[in-house]
C-alpha cells in the first residue's frame, strides 16, 4: 500500500544534466542524453519522467503522456509524474483523467497548489462555478505561502474573476481581481485585455482605455 503523503525524492545524480538541459530550454538535448543514459528495459520513474517533460515543456503533450503514465505505473513513487500527467491529458482533452491524476497528487502532495490550479480549470469549463472557487482558494493559499508563486497566484486569481463574473455577475469585484493578478504578473496581457472590457461595461471609458495601451504593450513583448 502507497502512503497518501509521499516526498519527493532528488533527482538522481545521473540524471542531473538531462535536467539541466530540459532546464535551460534544450529538451531535444536531454532526450538524446536520456536515451544514452538509459537502457530500453531500465527506465525508472524519475527517467521516464524527465522524457516526458522533455515533450511536455515542447507542448507535445500527445508524446509525453506515455513516458508519464509510465513513471506513474513504475514501483517507485515520483508525485511530479502524476502532476504532470494531470496537464498533459487536460490539454489532450480529457478532463475526467486529468481530475483523477490531479486528486492523485494531492493525495501524494497535499500542498501543490498548482494541482487545485488544474482542477479548478476543469470545473471552470464544465461551468460548475463552487468547486472552480474552492480549488482556486486552495491555489492562491497554497503558493502564497509558498512564497515563490506569485505568478501562480496572479493565474489564480485572474481565473476568479471568471466565477465572480459568470456566476455572481459581479463586475466590479471581478475587474478588482484582475488589477490584483496583473499586479502581480503584468506579463498577463489576456488578463489585461479582460479588465479593459470589465472597465468599459463599467462606463469607466479612461480606465478601459489605459489598461487595453497596457495589454497591448504587454502582448507586444511577449511576442519577441
Amino acid at each position: 500500500m502507497v502512503p497518501k503523503t509521499v516526498k519527493t525524492p532528488p533527482l538522481q545524480d545521473a540524471l542531473l544534466e538531462p535536467w539541466h538541459f530540459i532546464e535551460t530550454g534544450r529538451p531535444d538535448v536531454a532526450r538524446v542524453r536520456l536515451r544514452r543514459l538509459v537502457p530500453d528495459d531500465r527506465w525508472s520513474a524519475q527517467s521516464a519522467f524527465l522524457m516526458g517533460l522533455t515533450y511536455h515543456v515542447e507542448d507535445r503533450y500527445g508524446s509525453a503522456l506515455p513516458w508519464l503514465e509510465r513513471a506513474c505505473t513504475s514501483p517507485e513513487v515520483y508525485p511530479p509524474a502524476e502532476h504532470f500527467r494531470g496537464w498533459a491529458l487536460y490539454w489532450l482533452g480529457r478532463p475526467d483523467d486529468a481530475l483523477n491524476a490531479f486528486a492523485r497528487h494531492l493525495e501524494l502532495t497535499p500542498t501543490e497548489g498548482d494541482s487545485h490550479f488544474g482542477l479548478a480549470l476543469i470545473h471552470l469549463d464544465a461551468a460548475h462555478w463552487d468547486a472552480a472557487e474552492h480549488h482556486l482558494r486552495r491555489a492562491m493559499d497554497l503558493q502564497q505561502q509558498r512564497g515563490d508563486r506569485q505568478d501562480g497566484v496572479a493565474k489564480a486569481k485572474a481565473r476568479m474573476a471568471e466565477v465572480v463574473e459568470l456566476r455572481d455577475s459581479d463586475l466590479e469585484q471581478a475587474q478588482q481581481l484582475l488589477a490584483e493578478a496583473l499586479a502581480l504578473d503584468g506579463t498577463m496581457y489576456e488578463a489585461g485585455f479582460k479588465r479593459a472590457r470589465l472597465l468599459q461595461q463599467l462606463g469607466r471609458s479612461d480606465e478601459a482605455n489605459a489598461q487595453h495601451a497596457d495589454a497591448v504593450t504587454a502582448r507586444e513583448a511577449a511576442r519577441q
